[in-house]
């Protein structure tokens, strides 16, 4: 993905267990920042992001000002894909970014940079992932997929490496797929017309490739070997996190209390669909929702970098209990 993600995060690790809880929760919970060890060093923070469900709970942070509870000023700015805001992270661009673990996983293991997990974003769960074709596709069936074109939003990443996990388990022969990337919005039409024969798409485009295309599944990429694995999180350069710790302890209770409305309530999660991912208020409720982690468990988060392995994106073993920021003191 998403996933993008790959296309590509929300508690996370303590030292001693390799997971902790971001607890919402606030003695204060009017604001002023009164939950922050210190005056936070970096009040405005830019975020870059995708359209898709798993950046929900920041979305719902903005909206009911829970990070101007915590003195800061989030801006989300949308960015082509998971990959593409790791490197505006890189370059200065931008704060934090939203991606698939993959390409966090992968500039960490080139040394392109020191990353830090701030937070985690979502979990697979079935139906959030998922290859499908049109009508007119030669895949009917997984077994189908091996010498067709497949889209995903970027090689590497969740999308492609999950469908290859799965595919794999079934015996398909998956190196003989054409990986082919674009953005979500062009999956479908590209598949009606031909120029790629299935995709790899997240919600909400697995509900609006079926509902404006025709698109049906095939695969369910969170299922057998990739099943609840995490999908995607929110990484910062660790020198960022390292300089500005009151700011990214701010961070994480205020997206924490975003997570914990969508989780708790659908009827918050969909005005944020509506509003913010740009899902018709008709579609909104179809969509599946997977899971938002209250927090990063550092062996899920492992499967991923494993997983990386197998498929040779990376040559090396990434520990990413290590890249795990610390969670924000809870008041």
């Amino acid at each position: 993905m998403w996933i993008p993600m790959i296309s590509a995060t929300v508690a996370l690790v303590t030292a001693l267990s390799g997971c902790g809880a971001l607890d919402g929760s606030s003695d204060n919970p009017s604001g002023g920042g009164s939950g922050t060890a210190g005056a936070v060093e970096k009040p405005k923070l830019k975020v870059g992001l995708l359209p898709v469900v798993d950046v929900a709970p920041l979305y719902q942070a903005v909206e009911k000002g829970y990070f101007k509870q915590e003195n800061l000023d989030v801006e989300p700015i949308v960015v082509a894909s998971g990959p593409k805001a790791v490197e505006s992270v890189i370059s200065g661009e931008i704060d934090i970014a939203f991606t698939s673990y993959p390409g966090a996983f992968l500039a960490q293991s080139k040394g392109a940079a020191n990353l830090k997990i701030v937070a985690d974003a979502y979990a697979a769960r079935p139906g959030h992932l998922v290859l499908v074709a049109t009508e007119n596709s030669p895949i009917k069936r997984p077994e189908d997929a091996a010498g067709k074109k497949i889209a995903v939003t970027s090689k590497g990443s969740i999308s492609d490496l999950g469908t290859m996990s799965v595919l794999s388990a079934q015996g398909v022969d998956i190196s003989k797929i054409e990986w082919v990337q674009m953005p979500f919005p062009d999956m479908g039409p590209a598949m009606k017309n031909g120029n790629i024969n299935g995709a790899v798409v997240a919600e909400p485009w697995v509900t609006r490739t079926a509902k404006e295309n025709g698109a049906m599944p095939i695969v369910d990429v969170s299922s057998g070997p990739t099943a609840d694995i995490s999908m995607s999180g929110w990484a910062a350069l660790d020198k960022l996190t390292s300089a500005n710790p009151n700011t990214f302890a701010a961070f994480q209770r205020g997206l924490a209390k975003g997570v914990a409305d969508v989780k708790k309530d659908r009827t918050a999660l969909e005005p944020i669909l509506t509003k913010f991912i740009k899902i018709d208020q008709v579609t909104a409720p179809l969509v599946t929702i997977a899971d938002y982690p209250e927090r990063a468990d550092a062996v899920r988060l492992q499967r991923v970098a494993d997983l990386m392995k197998e498929f040779n994106v990376i040559k090396d073993r990434l520990d990413v209990s290590k890249m795990l920021l610390e969670p924000a003191a809870s008041k």
